[in-house]
């Protein structure tokens, strides 16, 4: 199934959730079996990561592969599991699949990334940084809320709305990054 990023739809947004991580480590479990070794790393990404963030009650979770070919092998494992593929939906050279409730939102995402890719990097790096600094993620949600309230069911427009905010935490996380590793 492709997805189509443009489609006005409902969503979403609720208080952090500690259960979050739990979900998450339930995902984590079943996707180390079905991918053993071909998963280098499986981590919690997006805002159900960041404690305190408000944010859709959907678990997005990065899964590592050496060679994106190395994973494909796995999408029929994972459409048995109940999980729907939407290609490269995110970022070129990146695979996603999802999984819907039964009122047709989304519950999980899982991403799949080359090892050293731009976006595995771009995932990784805005998730420590807003986990580092708790003001930015409290200024996240408060937008978020602002955004929800002008776009209920409309999230492109939600999500356009947030996005020179997000391109700012992206520099400032880049930044960051840079600097944190100088002090190695």
């Amino acid at each position: 199934m492709v997805l189509d990023k443009n489609i006005k739809r409902k969503y979403y947004l609720q208080n952090y959730d500690p259960n979050w991580i739990k979900k998450f480590d339930e995902i984590k479990l079943l996707l180390e079996s079905l991918f053993g070794d071909k998963a280098l790393k499986i981590e919690h990404i997006g805002s159900t990561s960041i404690f305190g963030m408000k944010a859709k009650p959907v678990i997005d979770v990065l899964v590592i592969v050496e060679k994106i070919e190395d994973f494909l092998e796995q999408r029929e494992r994972m459409t048995l599991l109940g999980y729907q593929w939407g290609e490269d939906y995110i970022a070129p050279n990146t695979q996603i699949f999802f999984k819907m409730a039964n009122d047709k939102s989304k519950t999980e995402n899982i991403h799949i990334c080359e090892r050293n890719s731009l976006k595995e990097k771009q995932f990784l790096i805005m998730r420590d940084f807003f986990r580092t600094f708790p003001s930015k993620a409290k200024e996240y949600s408060i937008l978020k809320e602002k955004n929800h309230a002008l776009y209920p069911e409309d999230y492109p427009a939600y999500r356009e709305a947030k996005s020179s905010f997000l391109e700012k935490m992206e520099q400032e996380a880049y930044v960051w990054e840079k600097t944190k590793n100088l002090c190695k």
